[in-house]
């Protein structure tokens, strides 16, 4: 019974460590530089325009933070509910994977990066960097892994609100002799009365 408790530990702070980590791959793709161009422009001659993760892939910072918010949200909930939560969680890193693939294969081409003046022409091809989609996909990954996890396995994973549910929720007895007065305890009770 204490290896299975193991497991699921294990099991949920891997889930938490993926989503962790599919955050921090957001917020770093959101501040590195995604593309960039040249234009010459009358008055300034050539101008570098650079755009970073955050204006080529607004989304970034939101679901970075909507992925530190799953973290909560597994924490707190169980059951049906978070499996609602494991499934949002693959339906986001599908969206990341499928937003990186078209950066990478039509958007990045035809990409004009912010800041350009006006009049300004552009000088040869746009340059596109990237480690900015590849930490994209790197998180998308881990947002459907941690996603899949948690839909799959959620009842095998505890629950940390358990101890604290609704007042006149009926409680199982444990049959440990000692974790019956701990509990007899919590409740307000004397574990000494045999009343």
């Amino acid at each position: 019974m204490t290896a299975q408790r193991e497991t699921s530990a294990r099991l949920l702070w891997s889930v938490v460590l993926l989503l962790v980590a599919a955050a921090g791959l957001l917020w770093g793709a959101s501040a590195l530089t995604w593309a960039s161009r040249q234009y010459r422009t009358p008055f300034s001659g050539e101008v570098d325009a650079v755009a970073s993760g955050a204006v080529a892939r607004p989304e970034l910072v939101p679901l970075a933070l909507a992925a530190l918010a799953a973290v909560a949200a597994v924490l707190a909930t169980g059951g049906l509910l978070r499996r609602v939560v494991g499934a949002l969680t693959l339906l986001g890193g599908a969206l990341l994977l499928w937003r990186a693939g078209t950066w990478w294969f039509a958007a990045a081409a035809e990409f004009v990066p912010p800041g350009v003046p006006s009049g300004g022409e552009p000088v040869g091809e746009p340059s596109a960097a990237p480690f900015g989609p590849l930490l994209v996909v790197l998180a998308g990954l881990a947002l459907l892994a941690a996603g899949a996890l948690v839909a799959v396995r959620a009842s095998r994973m505890p629950a940390m609100g358990a101890r604290y549910s609704a007042p006149g929720a009926e409680k199982r007895k444990s049959t440990d002799p000692d974790k019956r007065l701990w509990d007899a305890l919590d409740e307000g009770a004397d574990p000494t009365d045999e009343r």
